[in-house]
């Protein structure tokens, strides 16, 4: 592959998978290969690597192809959204693809702090609505790009005439718009809307509650996007729909800094984030993946096409800590962090942590070491 031989390479990988399936190095060749082809067919090589991460979440190497997954997406995202600006006048009378189902970005109306919950609240609904089976969803960073792309004003992106011209330029049958009123000490309004490809816009649903309550809303709400777009829940797609995603408020907002930090390409800020959400919730599987992947992602770069080298540069890599000094939403955090009903109990677990030096994180005293503490360990 690093001469360009991708035809000998390709082959020569597929054999070595027959052997061992859950070596890394066969995924990156094939998915890097996929990149080169003409054209570079990235949508292949993004399926390549994700679906090689999700076979062996625990192989040596998975971070590195996740990082190699995030990369490849965004390049094919940003392809496409160049490409279907450019043919709009011929893309606009094509059908839409079936089933298609695009979430946009949350309208945040209140404190201005609390922005990143735009991109964390359209990723759990998407997330979530890709649990049923009827329906395709596109990916958040794809409809994100192809907003950067139109560069809009944040006033244009909530109107519907603009959801209809992302669903007509990406081929969605229909878009969500939500729209969530945040107040941390006040009530929570949530409200989504479906958008068709012609225009025609559809009430969605509603989910009323406090600042503590979000991540239940934004189960409710799901449920009546289903409910609206004619979907009957199996019991089954209800349950696993309930499993998915963060149980810990504390959890969800240093996600969502993470994705907002991982959309500007900040990927050290993106895996300091990720890794405070993976603390908060050990269980939270996204912030996993998504720490992985940022945290790899700088070695990524540094040696594009050299796989063994990134191989082993990643397997070095320690992940990077929480920044210490916080903002709003990390301050938040905080606060959230104390609710008892967010905590589970659990007797003879046994993990292994990292004992960086106060000094390393920007900690001067015994009493922001406490402070620290307080927020990744909960008392029962």
């Amino acid at each position: 592959m690093a001469v360009g031989r991708c035809d000998t390479a390709v082959v020569v990988a597929k054999a070595g998978q027959m052997l061992a399936p859950g070596e890394a190095l066969g995924a990156m060749v094939i998915g890097g290969c996929q990149e080169k082809d003409e054209g570079g067919r990235y949508d292949l090589a993004y399926a390549t690597y994700t679906d090689f991460a999700n076979r062996y979440p625990q192989a040596r190497g998975v971070a590195a192809v996740r990082a190699l997954g995030q990369l490849a997406l965004r390049t094919q995202a940003t392809q496409t959204a160049k490409l279907a600006l450019a043919r709009e006048s011929t893309l606009t009378p094509q059908a839409p693809e079936p089933s298609t189902l695009a979430i946009l970005p949350v309208t945040i109306a209140g404190d201005s702090s609390l922005q990143p919950l735009s991109r964390g609240l359209a990723e759990m609904l998407t997330s979530d609505l890709a649990m049923v089976r009827s329906l395709r969803l596109l990916e958040r960073m794809q409809i994100g790009t192809l907003l950067d792309e139109l560069k809009l004003a944040q006033s244009a992106r909530s109107d519907p005439a603009t959801a209809a011209r992302v669903g007509r330029l990406l081929r969605a049958e229909r878009m969500v718009q939500g729209v969530a009123a945040i107040t941390e000490n006040g009530p929570v309004r949530m409200s989504a809307t479906v958008v068709r490809g012609d225009g025609t816009v559809r009430s969605g649903a509603q989910a009323n509650g406090t600042f503590k309550q979000l991540l239940e809303l934004e189960k409710q709400l799901v449920f009546g996007l289903a409910t609206q777009l004619g979907i009957q829940l199996t019991d089954a797609e209800r349950q696993r729909i309930l499993r998915q995603g963060p149980k810990n408020l504390a959890a969800f907002l240093a996600y969502s800094r993470g994705l907002e930090a991982l959309d500007r390409g900040d990927y050290r800020a993106a895996a300091a984030a990720f890794g405070a959400a993976v603390r908060a919730d050990p269980s939270f599987q996204a912030a996993q993946q998504q720490q992985q992947a940022a945290a790899a992602a700088p070695a990524v770069q540094a040696s594009p096409g050299d796989v063994v080298t990134v191989v082993e540069a990643v397997a070095q890599l320690t992940t990077p800590t929480e920044p210490a000094s916080v903002g709003v939403l990390q301050q938040t955090t905080v606060d959230v962090s104390q609710i008892g009903a967010d905590i589970t109990p659990q007797t003879g677990a046994q993990s292994t942590v990292s004992h960086p030096t106060p000094e390393s994180q920007g900690i001067s005293n015994i009493g922001q070491v406490t402070g620290v503490l307080r927020i990744i360990f909960k008392r029962p």
